[in-house]
């Protein structure tokens, strides 16, 4: 099996933030606007296939960075790596660690991280993906990326009035005084901190020198 690792950030087409794409998803989160993106699959199916067909020419450990442009702007770095604990750094043995539900664990210190075959989609659009490491399912991406903290106590700038802010809306209106009060960002970052971005893996089945004949 050969493995790609990636890295990949995108600009939210509608406030211009960095957006990190962390793992095979069909639809990111921007935390800083509260906008659900569509990523289509022929876009993942555009971008993959051409790193696939690189990473066979690289040496193990070699990569490189882009910029691209079309349907997003993004920023990657991708390369010939495969997946290993973020702890103590020792490579993965995926025919050993991994136990075919949706994790890899570290037989050294105990790390698990998770795996997952990849979904039917993304097999589809990306000829010869087996596995994903490193990344979550794409519906508990979704729910961690929406999860707020729990409500803090903000006084309202109008009349003093305390205000249970639990950032499901960014402007909220004061119970005692009916004024609309936009949060000011350092309670916005608090309630939705920045996410970092996250280096996650896919897995090639066997890939022959014309990747138009590729097996897994």
């Amino acid at each position: 099996m050969i493995w790609a690792m990636i890295e990949m950030t995108i600009k939210c087409p509608e406030c211009d933030a960095p957006v990190h794409v962390d793992g095979p998803y069909r639809k990111v989160f921007c935390r800083t606007c509260q906008s659900d993106i569509e990523f289509p699959e022929e876009v993942w199916g555009d971008l993959l296939e051409d790193i696939r067909d690189e990473i066979v020419e690289f040496e193990p450990g070699e990569g490189t960075s882009s910029t691209i442009f079309g349907h997003f702007n993004m920023t990657m770095t991708y390369g010939k790596l495969t997946p290993y604990c973020s702890k103590c750094k020792r490579d993965f043995n995926i025919e050993e660690d991994y136990n075919g539900t949706d994790k890899i664990t570290c037989p050294d210190c105990g790390t698990v991280k998770p795996a997952f075959a990849a979904p039917e989609w993304f097999r589809k659009a990306i000829k010869g993906a087996v596995l994903i490491a490193g990344a979550w399912p794409e519906m508990k991406e979704v729910e961690e990326n929406k999860a707020v903290s729990d409500p803090v106590a903000f006084s309202c700038p109008q009349c003093g009035g305390s205000l249970m802010i639990d950032g499901k809306e960014r402007l909220v209106r004061c119970e005692y005084c009916e004024t609309r009060v936009y949060l000011p960002d350092d309670l916005w970052l608090r309630l939705h901190p920045a996410k970092k971005k996250t280096r996650w893996f896919v897995g090639f089945g066997n890939i022959p020198s014309s990747s138009t004949d590729l097996t897994v």
